[in-house]
């Protein structure tokens, strides 16, 4: 819970909430040092703090403890992806997705995202299309830069619209306080599109 705090910044500060969700975590391994739930936690704070390479330590390890856990499979996705490995992130997702058939939605913004970072465009605009079927609004931010990168200029900017239209305080600026990513230019890439759509820096 404190790693969501400090990824969307609920109630503490984002340092605040990595430091209560690592205390947390410490503590949880020194009670039992082969919980895949405490390095899935740590995967996510290290990723947080930048550490990309100790977050993707800890994200397999994760896997390797609970090799039949949808979840644990889905967050390890996430990091590896962020991290800077998102054709294994791929893997990661799909799995998931095949150990939980009745997956939450959620699971599609992880597979669009592995789909779009490892360059496979035209799915993750699927997935971010069922996505946002199944969850109105979400997935949204990621469907214009798939757009954008697929030279969907139109597709792109009236995405842009929807998304302001559910989300009428969306900034560039507030979506970037969510996002870890080792890619820093690929990001640049993220922004460009996001401002090139329409959608306000803030």
């Amino acid at each position: 819970m404190y790693c969501l705090d400090a990824r969307f910044g609920w109630w503490d500060d984002r340092e605040t909430a990595l430091g209560k969700a690592r205390t947390y975590t410490d503590k949880a391994l020194e009670l039992e040092p082969a919980n895949a739930d405490a390095y899935r936690t740590s995967s996510v704070v290290l990723l947080a703090q930048g550490r990309y390479d100790e977050a993707v330590v800890d994200a397999k390890r994760s896997v390797q403890l609970a090799p039949g856990s949808a979840d644990v499979a889905e967050l390890a996705s996430f990091v590896l992806a962020s991290s800077g490995f998102p054709e294994e992130a791929v893997i990661l997702i799909e799995n998931a997705m095949a150990l939980s058939p009745n997956y939450p939605p959620v699971y599609l913004g992880i597979l669009g995202n592995a789909y779009r970072l490892s360059g496979r465009i035209e799915e993750a605009i699927a997935a971010f299309k069922v996505y946002d079927a199944r969850h109105p609004g979400f997935g949204l931010t990621d469907l214009v830069i798939a757009y954008q990168d697929n030279g969907q200029a139109d597709e792109a900017k009236q995405t842009a619209q929807r998304l302001l239209a559910v989300r009428r305080n969306f900034t560039i600026t507030s979506w970037l306080k969510t996002q870890f990513r080792r890619d820093t230019a690929r990001l640049d890439a993220d922004i460009a599109a996001l401002r090139v759509a329409g959608l306000p820096m803030g």
